[in-house]
Formats: C-alpha cells, structure tokens, sequence
C-alpha cells in the first residue's frame, strides 16, 4: 500500500484527482490572463472549458467539487496571485456555478480588487440564481458594490442563508431587505461599517422624510430626534436620574412598511458591529418569530432597557440568549422577557447558580469565567440535581486558580444522564468512590481539564458505550495498564473480533500532556480501533524520539488513517469545541 491515507471510496479518490485538476488548470489560467485581458480568459473558459464540467458532472458531485476546490484554492501561494491577474477563484466559479447550485460559500482574499468584485457579483447575478444559502466572508474590510450585490440578490430568489461577515455595511443591509424575501438566516457579525440606522434600512421602507406615528395623533415625533434622545440615554451611566417615558420608545418601535424578511427571519448575527443594544431591541420587536441573536452577548443590556423603557406585553421569541457579567437582578429580567431560552450562555456570572433555574426549558448550558469558589460549585451541584436531566449540552469554564477546585464527575454525570456533549475546564477532575451510575447512552463528547485522574478516563469508557471524542487535558497518572484495560474486552461488551465495544465509535482520543506510557501499548490501540482518526498529542507524553518515529513510521507503512495531533489540537478543533450554530429548521 503507498505511504499516505487512502479515500473511502472510489468516488472519493476520483473527486481528489478532479479538484487537483482544477486548481493546476486554474493557476495556469491565471497566469495566462497576465497576457491577455480578463473578459478574454473568461470569454474562453465559457466557449472551451465550461460545457465539458457542466455536462459531465452530476449537480451533488459539482457541489462537493466546488467546495473542496474552493478550500484547496484558499492556501497562500494561490491566493499571492491575485495581485496581478483574475482570482482563481473566479475561474472555477465561471467552470462550475450553475443555477442547479444550492449552497455556495466564498472566502474572499485580502488583495479582491474592485474589478474582480465586479465581476464575482455580475457571474453570482446570472448563475447563482438557484442558491438558497450564499456566504461571502473577508478577513478585512470590503466594500460591496451595492447595485451589483442588489441585482445579485434579487435574482436568487430562494435565498434563505446569507452570510456577509465583514463586509456588510448600512448600504448593503438596505439592498438585503429590499432583495431578501424570503431570508431566515442573516449573519453580518463583524461588519463594523454596520449601524442602527442600517438596521432600520434592514428591516423597513425607508422613505426620504420619515415620520413616525406618536401616541397623540396631532403629534409628531422624527426618527432624527428619537435616535438622538436614545443616543443620549445610552451615554448616561447608571447614575444618571434623566427619565424617558415608555411612550418614545413605542415611538422607535412602531414604523409601518415593514420589509418581508421581518416575518421570516429567524436569525440575527449583528455581533461585532456597531449596532447598540436599542438597535437589536428593535430588531426584536419588529421580528416577533426571531429565535436567536447567535454571537451577541449583551441581553443583559437588552432586559434592562426593556425593563425601564417598555411595558413589554408578550416576551420574545428567543430560544438562544447570551448575557455578559450578568447579576441575579438583570438574570430575573432576562428570565422574564426570554421565557423560551434552550440555550444559554453567561460569560463571568455574579449570581449563584440557583438563578439558573428561571430557565425550566435549557437544554444546552454555557458559563464562562466561573468563579473558583466552594460555594459556587456546591450550588452547582444542587442545580444540577434537580435540572440536569433536561441537560443535553454543559460547559463550565472556570477562572484559572493556583488552586484549582477539585470536581467530581460522577456527580455531574449523574446529574445529567442525557447530556451529549460534557466540556469542564479549569479544575481538577475526580471520581469517587462509591456504586457507578448507569451507563451514559447519550454521551459523545467530552472535554476535561486542568488535571484529570486516570480512574476518570477508564470510567468514562466503561459508561459512555457511544464515545466519539475524548480530551483531556493533563493526565499524569496514565500507565500502561490503564490503556490495556481500555483495549481489553469485558464479557458485556465483547464484539466478534475481540474488542471493547465500547471504543468502537471513538475517532478522537487526545490528552495534552502525560506520561508512563510506552509506544507499544499505543501502537496497539491504533490498530486495534480503526476508526481513530486524531490521536495524541504524543509530543507531551514522555516517549523518546525513537518511540514516536517508529509510531509515525508504522502508521505511514500500514496506511493508517489518522491524523498525530500537537498542542493546537486542544484550541482548534471539530471534535468537541463549542460552536454558534444556526438553525433554520
């Protein structure tokens, strides 16, 4: 067998080749293209080059090749190109966009010129018209042509996905509620050109004087003076005795014409941006169905405003919240306007954790910045005792201590036997004695740190039999005969072949750093669960250089396919790390 990992199938080995065919046809384009104009290239690769990819694959393999292209495309030696001549990306785009294409997402380089902007939107006009989900992503600030964005836009008339990270701009955000529809998800995070006033574009008919209706009908208030009484209202600290009646913010609120998307969207990404609390209040009152705010972490803002300033008759539709140094006080106003929260993450809490249970629906919890505090974890475990079985993600990350606390993790386990997902960092992980729980039939995922116990690690596997993921993160105690005992098969859970079923689903063991293992021992894990994918991180764990060269020799020489993991792979990974997901379902 050759020295490098083989793809599960045909299909797959053929879809490599054809994307290496394409990203060497598409540097010699661009290269040619310094020699000609670019409306010539293009004008080519439609008359020569299209009709052959088009005609001979299939719509889902041209999906799969489009994205695996378009990655292979974002390393650095291609991007330099685009100095001087057309992105390549724009070629493959020209060969394989078709308005059969559903999904299509594009990291747009740091050199995309004016040009080529021109014309990605003008190709997106005339063959992305079939796209339900479009993402158009730069690392540094871009300005979008909105004419050409808004005739790009408005021909794709199923979009329901559209994604503008740092690239939205108050302009852009009027072309989306004008050409948007039918939108559910909206992700402009990081957009710092993004403002209230934009927001309001978003979402309403903007008119060249634009009043608005006042609770008496002979009065009239302009939308200039209320932004500037709430620009004031902002400004002012908490000290501050000035006192706005109820009925300017209904001011703020009640426009009429409102644009379609405000009774579709579902999901509002307006983190990062210059949008203030009072503009995502408005978002929330004129998207009543709105269930989540993904990355924006400032709710705390969001109740105390409303808690002040509104007789809020009917709480919104949230079902994901996020608050920042949140108190017991600005948390029960939080309970009171977002009663249908299932998903909640509080950075740094000044409440005791009994606060939590205003949520009777999460189902996924978050806390960041725990304090390291006896009593915060002693309440904690009465929370969960009485909550945790509604509990299918937990995260507690706990402020780094020279003394960290010491957690038991059959208490948490048992407290929340349907948990999927389990990430416990900045403490001492434990597990004490006394009659195991039942076996965990949900559990996939775990990550624990600072220091975990060995006895953790072989309860885990002898409890949790569907294990895709473990990290962990310092294990010193580990020995040889804590992993044999993890290949050894019990009588419950031999299989055919003589193995532990209960790692048979494992494709991530990691633990950062650990020692007193040998190099045979490992090896015999690797070939014993074929379905490990990332392992290690072997550098940390007291082998010699022999030991790993011969581990890496061996895996090479028998095509194993998995992956050797270093230090990053605890920071920077698809196995157990803690995303913003966005559900449109």
């Amino acid at each position: 067998m050759p020295g490098h990992h083989q793809p599960n199938s045909l299909e797959g080995l053929s879809l490599g080749c054809v994307c290496q065919q394409l990203v060497g046809m598409c540097q010699r384009l661009q290269m040619l293209s310094q020699q000609s104009s670019a409306e010539q290239m293009i004008a080519f690769i439609k008359r020569t080059i299209r009709p052959y990819y088009i005609n001979g694959l299939p719509i889902h393999l041209r999906s799969q090749v489009i994205e695996k292209t378009l990655r292979m495309l974002n390393s650095p030696s291609v991007v330099s190109l685009t100095l001087t001549s057309t992105p390549a990306t724009m070629y493959i785009l020209t060969i394989l966009l078709n308005n059969d294409i559903k999904q299509l997402k594009i990291n747009l380089c740091c050199y995309y010129g004016c040009s080529h902007q021109t014309s990605l939107l003008k190709l997106l006009a005339l063959e992305g018209v079939g796209l339900k989900s479009l993402d158009l992503t730069r690392y540094t600030l871009l300005g979008l042509d909105c004419e050409l964005l808004h005739s790009a836009l408005l021909n794709m008339k199923n979009l329901t996905i559209l994604t503008l990270r740092n690239v939205a701009s108050d302009a852009v955000l009027e072309v989306i509620g004008k050409s948007c529809p039918k939108l559910v998800i909206l992700d402009i995070a990081c957009s710092k050109q993004v403002t209230n006033a934009g927001l309001k574009q978003l979402l309403f008919q903007i008119e060249p004087r634009d009043k608005v209706r006042s609770i008496s009908p002979e009065k009239h208030t302009n939308w200039s003076r209320i932004k500037k009484l709430f620009s004031r209202w902002e400004m002012k600290s908490s000290r501050s005795k000035k006192k706005f009646h109820s009925e300017k913010v209904f001011l703020f609120m009640e426009h009429k014409n409102r644009n379609s998307l405000c009774d579709t969207l579902k999901v509002l990404n307006v983190a990062n941006t210059a949008v203030t609390s009072l503009g995502v209040l408005l978002a929330l009152m004129q998207i009543p169905q709105l269930e989540s705010l993904a990355e924006y972490s400032y709710m705390e803002h969001i109740a105390q405003i409303t808690h002040q300033l509104i007789n809020l008759q009917v709480p919104f539709n949230l079902t994901e919240a996020r608050s920042h140094k949140t108190t017991s006080f600005n948390i029960k106003l939080l309970a009171q306007i977002c009663q249908r929260v299932k998903k909640l993450h509080i950075y740094e809490p000044n409440h005791s954790p009994d606060m939590l249970r205003l949520f009777p629906c999460i189902t996924s919890l978050s806390v960041d910045n725990v304090p390291s505090e006896k009593e915060w974890l002693t309440s904690f475990y009465n929370y969960l005792r009485t909550n945790g079985q509604n509990l299918n993600e937990l995260n507690i990350q706990m402020t780094q201590s020279r003394n960290p606390l010491q957690v038991d993790l059959k208490e948490i386990l048992s407290s929340c036997p349907n948990l999927h997902t389990l990430i416990k960092n900045g403490s001492n992980i434990v597990w004490t004695k006394g009659h195991d729980p039942p076996p965990f039939k949900y559990l996939k995922k775990i990550q624990l740190g600072n220091t975990v116990k060995a006895l953790v690690i072989t309860k885990i596997f002898s409890l949790a039999p569907e294990l895709t993921a473990l990290h962990i993160h310092s294990c010193l105690d580990l020995t040889n005969e804590h992993l044999e005992k993890l290949l050894k098969p019990s009588g419950k859970h031999k299989n055919n072949q003589g193995c532990n079923d209960n790692l048979q689903n494992l494709t991530c063991f990691y633990i950062s750093k650990a020692s007193k293992v040998s190099a045979t021992v490992l090896l015999n894990m690797l070939r014993t669960y074929k379905r490990l994918k990332w392992f290690g991180n072997l550098v940390n764990w007291d082998l010699d250089s022999e030991d790993v060269e011969m581990l890496k020799t061996t895996i090479n020489y028998e095509n194993m396919n998995v992956n050797l993991c270093s230090d990053s792979h605890w920071y920077w990974n698809n196995c157990v790390q803690w995303y913003i997901k966005f559900n449109s379902s």
